[in-house]
């Protein structure tokens, strides 16, 4: 695996890597309140039809795997830059269970 801490990279590539590490961080907070929302409301949908919202498993999935993305890059292990500066992260609905 090669460094992504490269001081050939000019100043100007790590600032910028940099401004987009601190600007998904501010994302991830969004991302924790929104996660949060979820589970209350998954919690409650449970309690009252006995199952949980397959829709909002597989978003929470997604929400999941952009969580990962972010963490990748702002750790430096991977210089892959997150939604919006790529794709969403598919869902994966055949994996839940019925």
């Amino acid at each position: 695996m090669t460094s992504l801490i490269n001081k050939d990279k000019p100043i100007r590539d790590r600032v910028m890597y940099g401004l987009l590490a601190l600007f998904f961080l501010f994302i991830v907070q969004v991302l924790a309140t929104i996660i949060s929302l979820i589970a209350v409301f998954q919690f409650f949908a449970t309690l009252v039809t006995g199952k949980a919202n397959k829709k909002l498993q597989s978003f929470s999935q997604s929400l999941a795997e952009y969580f990962k993305q972010i963490t990748l890059f702002v750790a430096y292990i991977d210089e892959y830059r997150p939604w919006p500066f790529s794709v969403w992260p598919n869902n994966t609905v055949d994996d839940i269970e019925e």
